[in-house]
């Protein structure tokens, strides 16, 4: 659970740090409300992709500990 913790967390500064440094400066947004809902909108996709990621590393977690009670 650990492992998927730090992988969630790295994926969602990677993807904000993508926005900030590539996304926003190739584009050259202006309004800010546009900015904002880009934000949101990425930011909403990557916790989706991050709860996704933290529940199979659960499932996963608890199988290997289900192999090893049983084995």
């Amino acid at each position: 659970m650990k492992m998927a913790m730090i992988l969630s967390t790295i994926l969602f500064f990677l993807v904000n740090f993508y926005l900030f440094s590539v996304y926003f400066k190739e584009k050259k947004i202006k309004d800010h409300l546009e900015k904002l809902a880009v934000m949101f909108g990425a930011n909403m996709s990557v916790l989706f992709v991050d709860s996704l990621i933290l529940f199979f590393g659960a499932l996963a977690e608890e199988g290997f500990l289900l192999m090893t009670i049983f084995a």
